[in-house]
C-alpha cells in the first residue's frame, strides 16, 4: 500500500508487522511437448479436440472427450507437482455415445488418489497434447458433510484480536484468524496427537498450535461469529528440508519472509493437500467442540508476490499459474470434506498498477483476477471467491474519500472505500460468473490511521463511518473486516487500532465500530 512521496520499501516496511505480528505464536515416464502459451491473461488453445468433463463416480472416474475416432488419443494422468507433459500414459479404451468418447479409470492408482490429478488428451505416438488439461469438476460428490454454517449477522468484523471479550463487547459479527502452515505442520514427525493420510503417508500438525486455534475459533463460534481463515506461509532462512518451501522462493532476497505454498514437488503437495484437508476437517464439523471456519483465504496480497507470496523473480504469467494450482488444489481438498467451505484470493488495493516498476515481483490486481478466471475455465471452473483490501491510497491518510486514483472506472489504479462499487460491478461480468452467479467478495484486512493532532481520532473515525456507510449500500459484500483491534509498535508508525496500546485508552473509532451493525448506526455516524 503505496503512501503518496514513499517508496515501495518504505511502504512496506509500514506494513510487514501488519501480517506477521497477527500470526506469531510459538510452537515446538514422462511424455514431452510444447508449452500451454499465456499471454495477456488469456491461454490460447485448439477448440478441438478436448476433454469436456471429468468426473467421480463413485471409486471411478468418467473421462468425456471429443475427438476423431482415427485419432491416437491417449490419457495423460498427472499429478499436480508434475510440469506439463509429464505424467502417466493410462492403458484404456474409449467407448463412444452420441459422437462423445468417453472411458473410465479407477480413481485411486494404490495409494495415490487421482482425484487431485489432472487429466490431458495426447497423441500416443508423438506425446504431442491434443488438449488442454482438466481437473476433477464434482470433488463436492464424496464430501461426507453437507450441514449448512451458520450465516453471519452482520458485516461488522475484526482481526488481530487480541482481546475476545473484548471484541464481543464491540458486537462483532465476524473475524479473521491467521493460520500460518510453518506453524501448523510438523513435517520432521512421523506420528503424533493430530495427523492425516494423505496418499498412503502421514501428515502431522503441531499440538500447540492446533489447540491454539481452536481455543479462538471455539469461543468466538459460540458466541455467533462467522470465522475466516487467512492461510499462509512463512519461510525459514535456509530451505533445511522442509517441503513447505517452493523451490523458487528467494530465502535470501525475501522482504518479509512469506512465501508461495510449494507445489512443486510431491511432498510439498501431500503436505499442503493435508494442511488444507486437516483445516477443513476439523472446522467444518458443528460436533467437534472445536469452532467453525467457513472462509479460507489462500495466501496473502498474491498480486504483490515479491513480499507476501515470494516465489522469486518470476513472469506475471506463471505466478499466476503457480497460484492456480494451490488454489485448485485446497478447493479440491476442503470440497472433498465440505462444500459449504468457500475458497478465496487475496487482492490488495492495486488494480491497473501494481506495487513498484519491476514485473517480476508484481502484477496488477486486474491482470492477476482476469488470468486466474481463465486458466480455471480452462481446466474446470468452480467457485472461487475474493478477498480485497480496499485500504486508502495513502497508509497514512485515512480521508479516503479523497483519493485520487479510485475512479469510477474499470481501468482506475486502484480500488478503494470511494470507489468500492468498481469490484462487484467488474465480477458481475458475465465472463466472471460460476454458475450464473458471481464471485463472493469479502473485505478482509484493511485499517484507518490515528495521526497526530486535533482531527486525528476524528479523521480515523469518520473514514470507518465513510467505509461502513459505503459497504453497506454496495451489493455482493460479504464482510467489513477492520485491521487492527489495538495498535501494534512494529507496523512503521502506523496506528490502525481500535484502542492505543500505550495508554490502553479507546479512540473515538472504537464507539462508532461498537455502534456499527446496530439499529441505532445512522445516529452514531452523523458526525
Amino acid at each position: 500500500m503505496l503512501p503518496h512521496g514513499a517508496s515501495a520499501e518504505e511502504v512496506f516496511d509500514t506494513r510487514h508487522a501488519r501480517r506477521l505480528a497477527c500470526s506469531m505464536h510459538t510452537t515446538t515416464a514422462p511424455f514431452k511437448h510444447l508449452p500451454v502459451i499465456f499471454f495477456a491473461g488469456a491461454v490460447f488453445a485448439a477448440a478441438a479436440p478436448g476433454i469436456v468433463r471429468v468426473h467421480i463416480e463413485q471409486q471411478q472416474i468418467l473421462v468425456e472427450a471429443s475427438f476423431a475416432r482415427n485419432a491416437e488419443a491417449g490419457l495423460l494422468v498427472s499429478q499436480p507437482h508434475e510440469e506439463a507433459g509429464k505424467g502417466k500414459l493410462a492403458k484404456l479404451e474409449w467407448n463412444w455415445d452420441k459422437g462423445v468418447a468417453v472411458t473410465r479409470i479407477n480413481r485411486h492408482d494404490g495409494r495415490r488418489d487421482n482425484a487431485f490429478c489432472r487429466f490431458q488428451l495426447i497423441n500416443e505416438t508423438s506425446g504431442r497434447p491434443l488438449s488442454q488439461s482438466r481437473w476433477v469438476e464434482n470433488i463436492e460428490s464424496i464430501a461426507p458433510r453437507t450441514q449448512a454454517f451458520p450465516t453471519a449477522r452482520g458485516i461488522k468484523g475484526l482481526q488481530c484480536i487480541e482481546d475476545i471479550d473484548d471484541a464481543l463487547r464491540l458486537g462483532v459479527k465476524q473475524a479473521a484468524l491467521n493460520v500460518t502452515l510453518d506453524q501448523l505442520v510438523d513435517w520432521k514427525a512421523n506420528s503424533g496427537q493430530f495427523s492425516r493420510q494423505v496418499d498412503g503417508k502421514t501428515v502431522c500438525f503441531h499440538a500447540g498450535y492446533v489447540t491454539y486455534i481452536d481455543s479462538q475459533l471455539k469461543r468466538l463460534t459460540d458466541a455467533g461469529v462467522m470465522n475466516s481463515l487467512i492461510i499462509y506461509n512463512r519461510i525459514p532462512g535456509s530451505r533445511g528440508g522442509s517441503p513447505l518451501v517452493h523451490p523458487g522462493s528467494d530465502l535470501a532476497n525475501s522482504p518479509f519472509r512469506v512465501g508461495a505454498f510449494n507445489l512443486a514437488t510431491e511432498e510439498g503437495v501431500r503436505t499442503y493437500r493435508g494442511a488444507i484437508e486437516f483445516l477443513a476437517e476439523r472446522y467444518s464439523d458443528p460436533e467437534g467442540g472445536h469452532g467453525l471456519a467457513k472462509r479460507f483465504i489462500i495466501g496473502n496480497e498474491i498480486q504483490s508476490h515479491w513480499h507476501w507470496y515470494n516465489l522469486g523473480e518470476m513472469p506475471r504469467q506463471q505466478v499466476v499459474k503457480e497460484y492456480h494450482k494451490a488454489l485448485r488444489v485446497a478447493h479440491l481438498a476442503a470440497h472433498g470434506i465440505h462444500p459449504g467451505i468457500q475458497l478465496y484470493i487475496s487482492l490488495d488495493h492495486h488494480w491497473s498498477a501494481q506495487v513498484g516498476s519491476n514485473p517480476l515481483r508484481g502484477m496488477p490486481g486486474r491482470y492477476f483476477i482476469e488470468t486466474l478466471n481463465t486458466l480455471v475455465k480452462a481446466g474446470g471452473n468452480f467457485d472461487w471467491h475474493v478477498a480485497f483490501h480496499p485500504y486508502p491510497e495513502n497508509l497514512f491518510d485515512p480521508r479516503t474519500w479523497e483519493d485520487t486514483s479510485a475512479t469510477a472506472s474499470f481501468d482506475t489504479k486502484k480500488i478503494t472505500f470511494k470507489n468500492i462499487q468498481i469490484l462487484p460491478a467488474f465480477l458481475r461480468q458475465p465472463r466472471f460468473l460460476h454458475k450464473s452467479k458471481p464471485r463472493r467478495i469479502i473485505l478482509s484486512e484493511q485499517g484507518f490511521h490515528s495521526a497526530d493532532g486535533i482531527n486525528g481520532e476524528t479523521d480515523q473515525a469518520a473514514a470507518y463511518a465513510y467505509a461502513y456507510y459505503r459497504v453497506r449500500h454496495t451489493g455482493g459484500i460479504d464482510a467489513f473486516i477492520l485491521h487492527r483491534h489495538v495498535d501494534h509498535p512494529g507496523e512503521g508508525g502506523l496506528r490502525l487500532g481500535l484502542r492505543s496500546r500505550h495508554d490502553d485508552g479507546v479512540r473515538q473509532i472504537y464507539d462508532v465500530f461498537r455502534r456499527a451493525d446496530t439499529v441505532g448506526w445512522p445516529e452514531a455516524f452523523k458526525f
